[in-house]
């Protein structure tokens, strides 16, 4: 009854454009003025960037693609108008055998027929790091982490999305520690058909750039970044089930390292072989069992193809609980294992499944209708449609004028 209450309240929330674009205006300033006084950087908030989940880890994407789960807050928050369910998400990532650890955790809820809210938390964290002087005396251990809060919303109209989302950061280095925030904008459009869809679209990196400001007074910011995607969905009825395939740039604009497996730090857009080399490419079989078979490439890069490619698998039981899983290896940092899990209540006096509202009457009528051009009939048609139907001449009784029967026309 709450989460019902709470749906409605959103929905009555309707602002004007002005309104919109008043604090669209008011939250940028506020956030971006302060940058003028900051000190260029590079990877302020890079758990931002940590893909959420085992699906798209297990494809090698994180924003393209066709979103069905709460992953979607974090890797695509255009995306969240895909899914439809009242969806919660958990994920655990053990990096580079077990050294580093990624546990984050979504939800998402659709609110509104053409609109989507969602929150996650994550915490990406090191532990038994030693600690040595300048010597090289250990002096013992400690541990380091960042945590991540996110809350996104997407808006759909007709077949284009836009979403954004604004991430805090709060870093802990062990002797010291910082607050960093982040918001991103993304856009994409979709050409369906009935058997088969196509997306492009673009993510904006950094729209309130990056920020971090730590105990000792030091702060930085780093500069906002683009990055391009396309995808597609096929139904293959031979099979029983959906394909659909992704493609990914790195980012265009800003220099940084953008490989996992060598040094590409050079600008995309001047460097085409770079661009395409760096680019991820990724796709999944859904069968409509519910089994789920992933693999793909986080670089295109032939002469890495064993440290870039991604394996995944997963399972959803009646769209309500599943499980999914992913596989990758580093040259140097050894194997990541993600394991995720996803879950949507379906109870007898909540349904979670299907959980967005209908479009409501008044949105129905105000939206356009398609008027058709008049065609000027033939004169036999004309004749045609004078000429009575018998059924007509059963039903309607005849009129005498002139002792002559004359039937009524209409």
């Amino acid at each position: 009854g709450k989460l019902y209450l709470l749906s409605r309240l959103l929905h009555a929330m309707r602002f004007t454009r002005a309104t919109y674009a008043f604090l669209f205006m008011a939250c940028f300033l506020g956030a971006t003025v302060p940058i003028l006084a900051m000190t260029p950087s590079s990877g302020v908030n890079l758990t931002a960037d940590e893909v959420f989940g085992a699906r798209q880890q297990g494809m090698g994407l994180m924003r393209a693609g066709f979103q069905d789960g709460a992953d979607a807050v974090v890797n695509s928050p255009a995306g969240m108008n895909d899914v439809n369910d009242f969806t919660f998400s958990p994920a655990h990532v053990e990096r580079f055998g077990g050294m580093a650890n990624f546990d984050c955790a979504a939800f998402l809820l659709p609110w509104h027929s053409d609109g989507t809210l969602g929150f996650a938390i994550a915490r990406y964290g090191v532990d038994t790091v030693e600690a040595v002087t300048p010597t090289q005396d250990f002096t013992g251990l400690f541990s380091t982490a960042d945590w991540l809060i996110a809350g996104s919303v997407a808006r759909r109209f007709g077949k284009f999305d836009v979403g954004g989302t604004i991430n805090l950061l709060y870093r802990d280095l062990g002797d010291q520690s910082g607050m960093g925030l982040r918001g991103d904008a993304m856009a994409q459009y979709t050409f369906p058909s009935r058997t088969e869809k196509y997306r492009a679209g673009a993510f904006l990196r950094g729209l309130v750039p990056s920020t971090a400001k730590w105990q000792s007074g030091y702060s930085e910011y780093e500069a906002p970044e683009l990055s391009l995607f396309a995808s597609g969905m096929w139904d293959v009825p031979y099979f029983y089930g959906k394909l659909q395939a992704g493609f990914e740039t790195p980012g265009l604009v800003e220099k940084g390292g953008r490989s996992a497996n060598g040094l590409e730090g050079e600008r995309a857009v001047t460097d085409p072989m770079s661009l395409l080399k760096t680019s991820k490419l990724g796709a999944e079989f859904l069968f409509d069992f519910g089994l789920r078979l992933r693999a793909g490439f986080e670089e295109l890069n032939p002469s890495k193809a064993s440290s870039s490619i991604r394996l995944g698998a997963g399972y959803g039981w009646h769209h309500v609980v599943g499980i999914d899983y992913a596989f990758s290896n580093h040259p140097y940092l050894s194997q990541t294992h993600t394991l995720s899990l996803w879950w949507t209540p379906s109870f007898p006096k909540f349904e979670g499944r299907g959980f967005r509202p209908k479009p409501t009457r008044s949105s129905v009528e105000a939206a356009p209708m398609e008027k058709k051009p008049q065609e000027t009939p033939d004169t036999d048609e004309v004749e045609e449609k004078i000429a009575p139907h018998p059924e007509d001449s059963k039903s309607k009784a005849p009129e005498k004028e002139g002792g002559k029967e004359i039937l009524e026309e209409e």
